[in-house]
């Protein structure tokens, strides 16, 4: 029996102050009755926090039957944060495919959309939506409250906007802000953006006060499972600092590999297994090395919806690819991955075939299925029979032990892990970030290939840490986990000099489009609503 989820706590007992107005870039009245002193108590602190991680997972107060007031007018599983994370950052990529003519879907496959994306509209609306109860957890909820715990309560919170944000100058650029000092009380407000670079200093400056000052717990153990640690505000500084050439021009992989070391140095270890990152116990990691650091938990009962992680399991099972193979006992046929995907894996020896008959590869990352010979690599939207299918993402036991299927995963979406600080810091060696070293660089690679292999017949030295192989290897390690959008535009490949199926709208694709798509344009919904927000450049605007 799967343990119960931290962000099911209590979810239904402040559900009708929850409630609020309209949608609109946070037009809407505020959330709670600040004046009231029945919610300035232990219990429904812990409930309002646990409301605020469930904006990560859910789309409502417990499932998607229960659908935000403020986020009515889509699908309910594209209403989800982790949803529409994994539909901005895999289709518009050389990772994967959706197999159906979604609305909005097409479009981010071929990389050729406009200000009317529905995703671009409703992820925004969600994080911001998400920074929006963090704001008002905060200024109900002061730290001369007696309640116990309400410091570091206030500090995840914190933590929890600061992460929102960090998606929202990833994908956006320039986000309306929402913060301490916003009067939100004020119904005729409306945020206003104060460009990136200042976006960039107001998450770092929180970011680095929480680190340095924050009470949160310091190091990784199965009481911190899918809460915000230090090592997940280390993690976030660490990609923030990435990033940061993208974002304000400036490149910080100096202070990026700082961070990393900071994480590595807390504690954390690489599960023996990798399958076991992705199976429906990978919430034991906690148990054994540690190496998820920050996880969005669901599971069958207590945290499902349309938007959880059965976007990555159900949604890639049907066909002649059983999905009660995989633990699960509902398929979509929607998600297959790319032949690009498939190539990063031609380097590693076969290594026979499974009980399907299917190949595998030395290298246990790849989850790919053949149907014993009978499917080619090149996969085509609207036809499930072509391509390959991924179970990277299973509902499977601890070490693939079997299960009795379920509709829903019990399988948690690891968010952050170690082994992308690994890979962190061995881009920062290769780019030549001051303070790395590179010898390090390669163990922390070394231990990657290691333990996808078995043995050391893969690993590298330091002559092959390039940034060419840091990225194919990113590719291999970190596949159908969200990153790739943000690592193809970090290394200047998502619009230049790389094409992939359907890029450009063309099976084949195209390598060079315009750049504006490194970015996403704020939605015309949001442009109407709030006369604050400009457009994104390259975009067509409403003004």
């Amino acid at each position: 029996m799967k343990l119960k989820k931290y962000i099911s706590l209590g979810i239904a007992s402040l559900c009708c102050v929850w409630a609020t107005s309209c949608l609109g870039d946070l037009d809407q009245e505020p959330i709670l009755d600040k004046s009231s002193n029945s919610i300035h108590n232990e219990a429904d602190c812990q409930s309002f926090l646990a409301k605020i991680y469930s904006g990560f997972g859910l789309s409502g107060n417990s499932s998607d039957t229960n659908v935000e007031p403020d986020l009515q007018g889509g699908d309910q599983g594209s209403l989800v944060f982790l949803r529409g994370l994994l539909s901005l950052q895999l289709f518009p990529s050389d990772e994967a495919i959706w197999n159906w003519a979604d609305e909005g879907i097409v479009e981010l496959c071929q990389l050729n959309w406009d200000y009317t994306l529905p995703y671009a509209y409703s992820f925004y609306q969600r994080a911001m939506l998400n920074v929006r109860y963090c704001k008002e957890f905060l200024d109900v909820y002061s730290e001369g409250d007696n309640i116990p715990d309400v410091r570091k309560y206030r500090d995840q919170v914190r933590g929890l906007r600061a992460m929102n944000y960090y998606y929202l100058i990833d994908l956006y650029r320039n986000p309306g802000v929402v913060w301490d000092d916003s009067p939100t009380d004020d119904k005729s407000w409306k945020p206003s953006q104060i460009g990136a670079q200042a976006v960039f200093d107001k998450i770092v400056a929180e970011l680095l006060d929480l680190s340095e000052n924050g009470n949160l717990d310091e190091t990784p153990s199965m009481a911190t499972y899918g809460r915000v640690t230090k090592p997940v505000i280390n993690t976030l500084l660490a990609k923030m600092y990435l990033n940061a050439e993208v974002y304000t021009g400036t490149p910080m992989y100096d202070k990026a590999a700082t961070y990393a070391k900071k994480v590595i140095d807390a504690g954390f270890g690489l599960e023996d297994n990798y399958a076991n990152l992705f199976c429906g116990e990978n919430h034991l990691t906690g148990m054994h090395k540690n190496e998820i650091i920050y996880a969005i938990p669901f599971d069958n009962v207590n945290a499902k919806s349309f938007g959880s992680t059965i976007m990555l399991t159900a949604a890639a099972y049907g066909g002649d690819m059983d999905q009660t193979w995989f633990g699960m006992s509902s398929s979509w046929t929607c998600l297959k991955p790319t032949q690009q995907m498939i190539e990063f894996f031609s380097g590693s020896p076969d290594a026979g075939t499974d009980s399907h008959g299917s190949l595998v590869k030395k290298d246990k990352r790849y989850a790919f299925f053949d149907g014993a010979g009978t499917r080619t690599p090149e996969s085509k939207m609207q036809d499930w029979n072509t391509g390959y299918l991924c179970y990277k993402f299973t509902n499977l036991g601890w070490n693939g032990a079997a299960v009795t299927p379920t509709p829903d995963p019990n399988t948690d979406f690891p968010l952050f892990r170690l082994a992308d600080i690994y890979l962190i810091y061995a881009e920062c060696a290769a780019r030549n970030a001051a303070g790395t070293n590179k010898e390090q660089a390669v163990e922390y690679v070394n231990l990657l290939r290691e333990r996808a292999n078995g043995d050391k017949s893969a690993n590298i030295t330091a002559a092959d840490l390039t940034l060419d192989f840091i990225l194919d290897e990113r590719a291999r390690e970190l596949y159908w986990e969200g990153q790739r959008r943000s690592d193809l535009v970090r290394f200047g490949k998502f619009t230049k000099d790389y094409a992939w199926a359907y890029k450009g709208g063309t099976l084949e694709g195209v390598a060079n489009i315009d750049s504006r798509f490194n970015i996403y344009p704020i939605s015309d919904r949001d442009l109407t609503a709030n006369p604050n927000l400009d457009q994104n450049p390259g975009y067509e605007s409403l003004k």
